[in-house]
């Protein structure tokens, strides 16, 4: 269809870098894995409550004829040397936001053509299988390490969907080209991708430094220096190795993995361009445990983070104070200067920390 052409054209020139069209029904090959897993009680909790919807699109919006997929590639060039690691998708704007404003002028545009026109929208926050919706639009396939990879973009994509009561001409669904490939299941440091197409999120180093609370020492562990997410499979992808850098600038980093000036964030300075990344909807605090779980596995005995972590243990959170305690106990600091501190402690067993260093 000729309107379908002009649309795609449309959006390209709105700043997206992929474009497909698809029927709200999802092929059955395509979720199998999935149902599987479903039947296994082997996803998280929350996809439970809204397994219809997100097998059934149209569930979603009874009205719904077509669904556009939209992606625009964050890949950037970078030189980060920080001393804690933070994932490439979240040194950048949110991109919800910035995938938003780009959603809401190709609307514009469509409310132009289109008289009576109904639509919904999605951008990594409602029951859809974005992933398995933008390969049968023809965006790229799901690769061993569960993510969608694209011949020109590779791994580094993020997804929309918006959906329409208006019929367009469909795509063809993409076909997979890992091959025998297996680098990014080799490259999984916490063996998390144990087998091809399937990621245990139970032990994903990325999953484990978004979960609250204090976390068990073989999750500590796991995390190794990981402030939040992980990218070892998507670094160990060859897709990744010859696509284009710096397409979006809002996408380029503005935040580094710094361990200390994490550790010296307060809700008063929490600053401003952390608050617009797709990490700040957990809190500073979760972060900063992080850190603190990083301190500890990367042996980290310089004074700088003595110094840090003394001012931690007198933190108002007891999580936090844990895991400064823990820290500095393991990393064999001074304990003549945490003294009065460990008299003070009432909400945290140090004495059991001590034993088991």
């Amino acid at each position: 269809m000729l309107k379908s052409i002009e649309i795609k054209e449309k959006f390209k020139e709105i700043g997206f870098d992929l474009i497909g069209i698809t029927k709200p029904e999802l092929k059955k090959e395509l979720v199998k894995d999935f149902v599987k897993r479903y039947k296994e009680d082997d996803l998280p909790p929350f996809i439970h409550n809204e397994i219809d919807s997100i097998l059934n699109p149209k569930k979603l919006h009874p009205w719904t004829q077509s669904i556009i997929v939209v992606g625009l590639c964050y890949a950037q060039k970078e030189l980060d040397n920080s001393d804690g690691f933070i994932s490439r998708y979240t040194r950048g704007e949110d991109y919800h936001i910035v995938m938003k404003e780009k959603i809401e002028v190709a609307l514009d545009y469509l409310k132009d053509i289109y008289d009576n026109l109904q639509y919904s929208f999605y951008i990594d926050n409602g029951p859809v299988l974005e992933k398995a919706l933008a390969q049968q639009a023809g965006l790229g396939w799901i690769g061993k390490n569960t993510l969608l990879v694209n011949e020109d973009y590779g791994t580094y994509i993020f997804l929309g969907e918006i959906f329409l009561n208006k019929k367009l001409k469909y795509d063809k669904k993409s076909q997979n080209k890992c091959g025998d490939c297996t680098d990014c299941l080799d490259n999984c440091p916490t063996n998390s991708l144990n087998k091809a197409y399937y990621l245990n999120y139970r032990t994903c180093r990325s999953n484990l430094t978004q979960q609250k609370g204090i976390l068990n020492e073989k999750q500590e562990r796991l995390i190794a220096n990981c402030i939040w997410g992980c990218d070892d499979c998507q670094i160990g992808c060859p897709y990744n190795e010859n696509i284009p850098k710096g397409l979006h600038m809002e996408f380029e980093p503005k935040i580094k993995g710094d361990i200390v000036e994490i550790l010296k964030f307060n809700k008063k300075n929490f600053p401003k361009k952390w608050l617009n990344t797709a990490l700040s909807w957990r809190g500073m605090r979760i972060i900063q445990r992080n850190a603190l779980i990083a301190i500890n596995n990367l042996g980290k005995k310089e004074e700088k983070y003595r110094d840090v972590l003394l001012t931690k243990i007198k933190d108002s959170s007891p999580i936090i104070r844990y895991y400064a305690y823990k820290a500095y106990i393991n990393l064999g600091f001074n304990l003549n200067l945490i003294r009065n501190d460990i008299k003070q402690e009432r909400e945290i067993d140090v004495e059991k920390i001590l034993k088991r260093k």
